[in-house]
């Protein structure tokens, strides 16, 4: 009977652990960092927004360029044109926060673009 305790207590931990790791690949697979330390060029991919740039990215840092965040242009959008952004999600939209970067990768002199999911229904 004590086995079978165990084997219950256990159980519903093991199994978030196996959910977890079956959304950590689904997630890299919506954003992910291009460009690679040392000398980083990253650029998105065709069919990638660029959300954001830096220098450390997903680790290790760039001595020269610059890392890109991009995630798939079908989730995610940019609102807010450069030079002045002032970019907000439009209803539906959820926010999942803001970029120095307008939707074509020009950067932003005053105001910040927004960077939003598109709900897909």
């Amino acid at each position: 009977m004590r086995k079978i305790n165990t084997i219950r207590a256990v159980l519903p931990a093991l199994s978030i652990i196996w959910l977890t790791a079956i959304s950590a690949p689904a997630l890299a697979e919506t954003c992910l960092w291009e460009g690679k330390a040392p000398a980083c060029n990253g650029e998105c991919r065709p069919g990638y927004t660029l959300v954001k740039r830096n220098k450390e990215g997903d680790g290790k840092k760039c001595v020269t360029g610059i890392k890109a965040y991009c995630c798939k242009s079908s989730d995610v959008i940019i609102r807010g044109t450069a030079p002045f952004c002032n970019g907000k999600c439009k209803e539906g939209e959820e926010m999942l926060g803001d970029s120095d970067y307008g939707p074509k990768g020009e950067k932003c002199e005053t105001g910040k673009a927004a960077i939003c999911r598109i709900s897909v229904r």
